[in-house]
């Protein structure tokens, strides 16, 4: 059976592996909210581990997960949102190039919205015609 010390060492050591800490004094201030030398020096002395250090480090381990949760979901939404603008880029480069193939007069000019657009004044803009023309039922 592993004692409590090399079971913290082992953690330890997997932290360091991927990155997670960068140092026994690191995991021992951040993760198990003791001193710097905790790790090293409760191991030179075989001594046991308090439940309270272990629960801390399960809390602080917890913690670090609902961090990393609320940092994806933000840096989703900035990824979706770039997705979208990047969308509209491309979308105003094809109009920009349809609307310089076009002869230009007075009729037809560059500020004109492409025909694919529709936008909540248009619609109500025909609304309102079509009720000046009684061809909607009013309520």
């Amino acid at each position: 059976m592993v004692s409590d010390i090399e079971f913290l060492e082992a953690v330890c050591e997997r932290m360091q592996q991927v990155g997670l800490v960068q140092s026994k004094a690191e995991f021992s201030t951040r993760m198990l909210g003791k001193g710097p030398s905790y790790l090293t020096s409760m191991s030179a002395r075989d001594r046991k581990v308090s439940d309270e250090v272990m629960a801390f480090l399960t809390d602080q381990v917890t913690t670090d997960i609902e961090e990393d949760d609320v940092a994806i979901f933000i840096l989703s939404e900035q990824c979706e949102q770039r997705r979208r603008d990047q969308l509209h880029r491309n979308d105003l480069l094809g109009w920009i190039a349809h609307q310089r193939a076009l002869p230009m007069d007075d009729t037809n000019k560059v500020y004109a919205e492409p025909k694919s657009t529709v936008t909540a004044s248009s619609i109500r803009q025909k609304l309102i015609g079509w009720l000046s023309r009684r061809r909607v039922a009013m309520p």
